[in-house]
């Protein structure tokens, strides 16, 4: 039975370099291959009529229709196949089978957005369709039969659609008496081999008048919303043919998309997003100012805290430090080290890299005006307990004298020096040791 196959795969494949429809699922024309397996239910070769392994078999089948209007067509079926079991009246192996007939294909679901591949308005589903023929059969002889059938096809890639399928089969009169019927189930394959008729389109935008009194533009004027863009490539691309600022940014669409092509190029920005790279600056900000990129997310926010340029008050905070809403540093709750805040050795001297940090602590304490921190000091082990704990001290009050001297009140803070009594890591190590040299902020109002 293989063999007897080829020849429709074969014509099958050919049919793929013909013209295909752009949108919908099925052309006027259609090439159908089904492939698949089953058995009889009534009949001589019904199973268990006769001492046998199995009456299974497998047919193919190869159609053609022609949808005269939509979502009927006329359809021609060529079936060849056969089954294991043996006819009584034949000493051959197995029964052969042959059929052509003529009938219908109704495709009530054929939704028409286009295949899945190479088209945002396309999608997977395909269409549900169900048919029926009547032709001539030979099955145990010469006979008259139908067939009807059903099956779902899903829009894979133009012009190609896979599916399932299920065909009942009978046969009447021929050598033996009473009716031969068998049902058989497996894969279908469709390809659109002939464009269907251009509909009306009295504007040449791209749509059909069909479809535009569908969607609500104007059949007589191509571009509805005179964004520059025309209706069908507005509406085979995403954008709105009835806004002429489809995401709404400002933007107009033609100068977002500045060739008019519907695809996103260099130097454009895209006319369905407001915010292109997706850095938290909209495109119009973007575009006005020189120094952006639009299509770059990293100049959108300088300090990578979350928060866009235009909208962060706070910008340039240490990379990967907790900010609020407006970008600002993150009052954190409980204790918390100031992570960057050193001294000259075995002195009260804050170092000028310590600026950086102490301007964001500034910031915090400035936004939360009803916080009290104390401000605690904390040295490694080397040196005598006495000694570490007065130099914490010292180093405690000289944070609240600069913090003081930017303009908060005095009155916000208490300070105490802890020596090397609250270590965080071990004072083995040089990398320890520096972690326990440190000042802590403790929240007073909790």
């Amino acid at each position: 039975m293989t063999r007897r196959l080829l020849p429709l795969i074969a014509l099958v494949a050919g049919a793929s370099s013909l013209p295909a429809p752009a949108l919908a699922e099925s052309g006027q024309l259609n090439l159908h291959l089904d492939l698949g397996v089953g058995a009889p239910f009534t009949g001589p070769t019904r199973p268990q009529a006769r001492d046998s392994e199995t009456a299974a078999g497998g047919v193919g089948w190869v159609g053609l229709d022609w949808q005269f209007e939509r979502p009927w067509a006329i359809e021609a079926l060529l079936g060849i196949g056969g089954f294991a079991q043996s006819l009584p009246t034949s000493n051959r192996d197995g029964t052969r089978y042959t059929s052509f007939g003529v009938g219908a294909r109704w495709r009530p679901l054929d939704n028409r957005k286009g295949y899945a591949a190479r088209n945002p308005r396309g999608d997977i589903w395909g269409n549900l369709w169900v048919s029926s023929h009547a032709g001539f059969h030979k099955y145990d002889s010469r006979q008259f039969g139908f067939d009807v059938a059903a099956g779902y096809e899903f829009s894979v890639i133009k012009p190609l659609q896979v599916g399932v399928f299920a065909r009942s089969v009978f046969a009447l009169g021929g050598d033996n008496d009473g009716m031969d019927a068998f049902i058989v189930g497996g894969i279908s394959l469709s390809i659109d081999v002939m464009r269907e008729p251009a509909a009306p389109d009295a504007d040449g935008d791209g749509l059909s008048d069909e479809k535009e009194a569908e969607l609500g533009t104007n059949p007589n004027h191509p571009d509805t919303d005179g964004d520059g863009l025309l209706d069908g490539l507005e509406f085979n691309t995403g954008t709105d043919p009835l806004q002429s600022d489809s995401d709404a940014d400002g933007l107009n669409d033609s100068l977002e998309d500045a060739d008019r092509d519907g695809r996103l190029d260099d130097m454009e920005t895209d006319p369905r997003h407001a915010d292109t790279d997706k850095g938290g600056l909209p495109d119009p900000d973007e575009v006005r100012d020189p120094r952006q990129d639009p299509r770059f997310a990293g100049d959108d926010d300088s300090d990578s805290d979350g928060v866009a340029n235009p909208f962060d008050e706070c910008p340039g905070t240490t990379e990967n430090r907790p900010v609020d809403a407006a970008g600002c540093p993150h009052m954190p709750e409980g204790r918390f080290a100031l992570e960057g805040v050193s001294f000259e050795t075995g002195s009260a001297q804050i170092r000028p890299e310590s600026e950086k940090t102490l301007n964001e602590a500034l910031e915090m304490l400035r936004r939360h005006p009803n916080v009290r921190v104390e401000i605690a000091g904390h040295t490694d082990n080397v040196g005598s307990a006495a000694g570490n704990r007065r130099l914490s001290q010292k180093r405690a009050e000289a944070i609240r004298s600069w913090m003081v001297g930017k303009g908060l009140s005095a009155k916000r803070f208490t300070v105490r020096g802890y020596g090397s009594s609250e270590p965080v890591e071990t004072n083995e190590t040089e990398a320890g040791r520096a972690r326990n040299r440190r000042i802590e902020f403790r929240r007073l109002d909790q």
